[in-house]
């Protein structure tokens, strides 16, 4: 969707399910990142899955804040009340999929509002050293946000607040970039997976993106990733008398089937490393050759990656 969005549309609000709503933030960047926000009464409590863009600029765009649109904003999707609003006297805990710069430009509207910052422990490195580079900040010329992250979240830990259970657990899923990450909703039944994937084509036709890997991704611990994910909502939906989990993803893609959606992206991705999804698009980005995967048809999904990521893969 070219262009700037209109003063009201900036950001979208709508009920995923009975705690979380999705924000879509339609960015000057085009990236129109999914922004996920779990309200809870006990504890007091609004967690936030990655913060966006940054908003529009001050004074231009209407609720260019998004901790000013979450708080002041009228939703109809919440009988036209904000999501968190200041009498509430919520606070914020903020889960970051990942450090690329769609996903974290808005943190710097809740500092210092919430130090509650969590992210991976996988590799704390890519996060604490030059995160300029590992944000893409620096490629696309923006400040790169400071933040500090309070809390480093271990593989299947389960979250608590003042010592109340959240009923959410985190997973390291490495493989779009080392420190992502994915976190399940126990009461929800909800898995949310970041940049992990996604459809290609979004829900009203209006735009759509490939999955984006950068050049510190590797696909021998992604799809590694993809088979836990996999195993991780097989099991759940082994539980007697339960829904279905169903998946939210970082962009495109907010409520889906887990097991049919995650069996479908392992297919396509063995296809892609075995040559048999053809490259249409081909140029050099940072220093190496950067292709478009995309198969012939109405794809499903399509892949945007360095080439040298599907070599890897096919040689482990």
């Amino acid at each position: 969707m070219a262009g700037s969005p209109s003063l009201s549309e900036y950001f979208t609000c709508s009920r995923l399910n009975a705690t979380t709503f999705v924000i879509h933030e339609n960015d000057k960047y085009e990236e129109h990142p999914f922004i996920y926000v779990k309200i809870y009464s006990d504890p007091g409590l609004v967690v936030i899955c990655d913060t966006g863009c940054g908003g529009g600029d001050a004074g231009r765009e209407h609720y260019h804040n998004l901790k000013d649109y979450i708080e002041t904003f009228p939703a109809a999707a919440n009988d036209g009340k904000p999501l968190n609003p200041l009498e509430a006297e919520r606070k914020y805990l903020i889960i970051c999929t990942h450090c690329h710069y769609d996903h974290i430009l808005g943190l710097k509207h809740f500092q210092p509002a919430s130090k509650r910052i969590l992210a991976s422990s996988f590799d704390r490195s890519f996060i604490e050293e030059n995160l300029p580079v590992h944000s893409l900040c620096k490629f696309l010329d923006v400040p790169t946000p400071e933040y500090t992250v309070s809390y480093w979240a271990n593989d299947l830990e389960k979250l608590s607040f003042d010592q109340k259970s959240l009923n959410l657990q985190i997973l390291h899923t490495p493989g779009h970039t080392p420190d992502e990450l994915a976190w399940y909703d126990e009461q929800e039944r909800h898995l949310y997976v970041g940049d992990s994937f996604y459809e290609r084509v979004a829900k009203d036709k209006s735009y759509e993106q490939p999955i984006i890997f950068p050049k510190e991704g590797n696909w021998v611990h992604y799809m590694l990733s993809l088979e836990k994910l996999l195993r991780f909502v097989e099991e759940k939906n082994k539980e007697p008398g339960q829904a279905p989990v169903r998946i939210g993803c970082g962009h495109i893609t907010s409520s889906v089937d887990g097991v049919e959606i995650l069996l479908a992206v392992q297919q396509y991705f063995r296809d892609l490393i075995d040559g048999k999804v053809p490259i249409v698009y081909s140029e050099e980005k940072r220093g190496e050759e950067f292709v478009l995967w995309k198969a012939a048809g109405d794809s499903r999904f399509s892949v945007a990656a360095p080439k040298r990521l599907a070599l890897e893969a096919a040689k482990s």
